[in-house]
This record gives C-alpha cells, sequence and structure tokens, in this order.
C-alpha cells in the first residue's frame, strides 16, 4: 500500500472521507501553485468543510421533500414585469431574513417558473 493510500485510508479514519477521496488532486494543485505546508492545510480544510456544507444542504433539501428546487438567480425577470434587476439584486442580499420578511415569487401561468433547477 502507498503512503498516500495510508494517508487517505488514515483520513477516512479521522472522519475527512471527502478529502480523502480528492486528496490526489488537491496535492496536485498544490504542487501546481507552489503552495506552503499552511496554505495547502488551509486549502484541504476548507476543501473538506465545504463538501460538508454541500451535503448537509443536500440533505436538507431531501429532507424537506420540496416539490422542485429554484434559486434567485434562475427567475426570469422578463417574465415578471414588476420586479426590477435591482430589486432582485437587493432580494440577493438577504436583508428581508432580518427583517422576518416572507417572499413570494410568482408568475404569469405558463411561464416556466415551477421547475427544477
Amino acid at each position: 500500500m502507498s503512503q498516500l493510500q495510508q494517508l487517505q485510508e488514515l483520513m477516512r479514519t479521522l472522519r475527512l472521507s471527502e478529502t480523502a477521496n480528492h486528496l490526489p488532486e488537491l496535492i496536485r494543485e498544490a504542487e501546481k501553485k507552489d503552495l506552503s505546508f499552511t496554505q495547502f492545510l488551509f486549502e484541504m480544510a476548507t476543501y473538506e468543510q465545504s463538501r460538508r456544507d454541500e451535503k448537509q444542504l443536500e440533505k436538507r433539501f431531501k429532507w424537506a421533500t420540496f416539490p422542485f428546487h429554484s434559486t434567485v438567480d434562475g427567475y426570469d425577470l422578463k417574465e415578471q414585469k414588476s420586479l426590477s434587476s435591482k430589486k432582485l439584486n437587493q432580494l440577493r442580499d438577504l436583508t428581508w431574513l432580518e427583517q422576518l420578511y416572507n417572499i413570494i415569487f410568482l408568475g404569469p401561468p405558463g411561464v416556466g417558473n415551477y421547475r427544477k433547477f
């Protein structure tokens, strides 16, 4: 067993499975960029955390059993004349969350707003 494989097994034992699976690519990137050990470890930890966050988000969407998943980025402004791009960008800032507002995006029938992104 190579040292890389041993390291990947050790990472899996430490529950760093996402990094273990992606380790060869992370090492190649670090070598290409001439990263210091600290920078490499930071990138490795950042990768693990971002993958965990993504998986957690996927799991929550699955648990929520939403009929579809849509994002603000996928909203077609051409179909909703009453919403300006400025207003949409303000919604992206998420300040409405702090004010405890609910947001509902509506569109006329047949424009495809009921789709999965």
